[in-house]
């Protein structure tokens, strides 16, 4: 079987995602953290086998969102496709021609099931794949299992944050440009939102690499899309993004397009050691921020935080912050002449508030929502109840009492056992020592002990 064929049998075999038990005993007279949850593993058919290493074909948890109208029926995305990384800072792409593609998913009776499919294309029917993107390069090298370096694409795109709209179609943000594509309900790109034709604030396109606006939500009314990046800014006048606690959040509104950004301080008391996943609407101006750091379990760093945006300062292009203007190819609103990262510097989340705070701007008010680490290390001290390193969808049921979180599970490979060509694939293995798979977390806010939320 050809790799593309291999690929194209992977995002169209049906899944069955069967619940582990949820358990109810207690522990010293307080709520079971087990009672809580309902675990759901993906059972879908890989997407090949490469040098005796299977790529894991449950790769749907980039994002997910439940579709409006229904308390069953979620969506799931792929990223870009099964890479790792290589030497000289190369990605390595086991299978080229893998199209990015949106999977529906039946959660009923103790079983979920991988309904359909949707492979993302063009909007002449031209399937997207995961090469560098022409219209928005990142500078990366990508190559193939040889060693040869793949071209940028006019199709490459990075998918990670998803939308559902009530007419079935999908909002899809991207790491590359980063772009925000309108696609129809089968996967056809309708329009696309760009940092490059102003569509999109231009200061996006500083996104560091592979950390563009990994979330994207949209309010419970259908009129605003609001997307979150995935780490700061390399701003001209700033730190690099690593260092960087503020990381920006992007409004839109979808009947006149008018765009408004705040600022997300990530939760540290040092350099940031965590990123931005997810985000999910509560309502019109409450989200839920999935705040994580790479580790696998146990004792991982993995929080929901639940922000609001009232109150909040926009520093866009309409921003009325004293002595700031708006500089699209200078870093976006600068106040007395210095960019948001330049303001707050390498400054950790206190500090951070207090600088922007000094020039009159308030970040969003955030408020500790979920310890999903800390819940799932309570069930299973050595990391083997839901250990994954990589939390990144979250899907919000009646309005929050209940979310669905997914793991992206990097198509269960991770590096290279090799450092020359032909490169061979490395397992990507969990802290019982079988592959990384996609998982499914149900999570009962009513049932979670209060150690972990609020």
């Amino acid at each position: 079987m050809s790799r593309r064929a291999a690929a194209v049998l992977a995002v169209t075999t049906a899944a069955c995602v069967t619940a582990a038990p949820a358990f109810a005993d207690s522990h010293h007279g307080r709520p079971s953290a087990r009672a809580a949850v309902q675990l759901y593993t993906e059972s879908v058919k890989p997407l090949g086998n490469v040098g005796g290493v299977t790529i894991d074909g449950a790769g749907y948890g980039s994002s997910f969102a439940l579709k409006p109208g229904s308390r069953d029926v979620f969506y799931g995305l792929t990223d870009r496709g099964p890479n790792v990384d290589g030497p000289d800072g190369v990605k390595v792409e086991p299978l080229p021609d893998f199209t990015p593609a949106i999977g529906e998913f039946r959660l009923r009776n103790g079983k979920a099931t991988l309904v359909r499919t949707i492979p993302l294309r063009a909007s002449d029917g031209t399937p997207y794949n995961g090469l560098t993107s022409l219209a928005g390069n990142t500078g990366e090298t990508i190559v193939d299992l040889d060693g040869k370096e793949l071209p940028a694409s006019p199709y490459g795109y990075d998918p990670e944050g998803l939308a559902v709209m009530r007419d079935g179609s999908f909002w899809v943000s991207d790491e590359y440009g980063p772009f925000i594509t309108h696609f129809s309900r089968d996967g056809r790109a309708i329009e696309r939102l760009s940092p490059f034709d102003g569509s999109l604030p231009t200061e996006l396109s500083e996104r560091e690499p592979n950390k563009g606006m990994e979330g994207l939500t949209v309010t419970p009314d259908g009129k605003t899309l609001v997307g979150i990046m995935q780490a700061g800014l390399n701003a001209p006048d700033g730190p690099k993004s690593k260092n960087v606690s503020a990381v920006r959040i992007v409004t839109i509104d979808i009947r006149t397009r008018r765009t408004a950004e705040y600022i997300y301080l990530l939760h540290s008391d040092d350099k940031p050691s965590t990123a931005v996943s997810e985000i999910s609407a509560l309502n019109d101006h409450q989200f839920l921020v999935d705040e994580r750091d790479g580790e696998m379990e146990p004792n991982a760093n993995k929080k929901l935080y639940r922000i609001d945006l009232r109150g909040a300062t926009d520093v866009g292009k309409f921003s009325t912050v004293r002595n700031s203007r708006y500089d699209a190819v200078g870093g976006g609103l600068l106040v007395s002449g210095h960019t948001i990262e330049g303001i707050v510097g390498k400054d950790a989340t206190a500090a951070a508030t207090n600088d922007l705070g000094a020039v009159g701007i308030k970040p969003v008010r955030s408020s500790l929502f979920l310890d999903v680490a800390g819940l799932v290390t309570s069930i299973d001290p050595t990391g083997g109840f839901f250990g994954h390193d990589k939390i990144e969808g979250v899907a919000v049921v009646d309005g929050g009492k209940r979310v669905v979180i997914s793991n992206d599970s990097d198509f269960g490979i991770d590096g290279l056992s090799n450092d020359t060509a032909p490169y061979r694939l490395k397992v990507k293995t969990l802290p019982n020592g079988t592959q990384d798979t996609g998982e499914l977390l149900s999570v009962d806010l009513a049932k979670v002990p209060a150690r972990f939320k609020r």
